[in-house]
């Protein structure tokens, strides 16, 4: 089964990977937060590169060795935050 690259996401090092940007810290932080809670929710983590007003995520299966269809749920579920 072929997995479909997510929108705005691209393939780095096996990982699906985005940046984002945002106007100050807080609201960095606000997104992050999000983040961490469709993790938790899902049992699916990502690496978080975090810095002042940007954010680089990155996520595949540890287990599967790559990227899988819940990798795919949660990019989607990412570009869905509204900030």
């Amino acid at each position: 089964m072929s997995i479909p690259l997510p929108l705005h996401w691209h393939l780095k090092d096996g990982k699906f990977t985005r940046a984002f940007q945002f106007n100050s810290y807080a609201k960095t932080i606000e997104f992050v937060n999000v983040v961490a809670a469709i993790a938790e929710e899902m049992d699916h983590h990502p690496d978080l590169l975090v810095g002042y007003n940007k954010v680089e995520c990155s996520i595949s299966s540890h287990s599967a060795g790559g990227v899988t269809m819940q990798c795919v749920a949660f990019c989607e579920m990412v570009n869905a935050i509204e900030m």
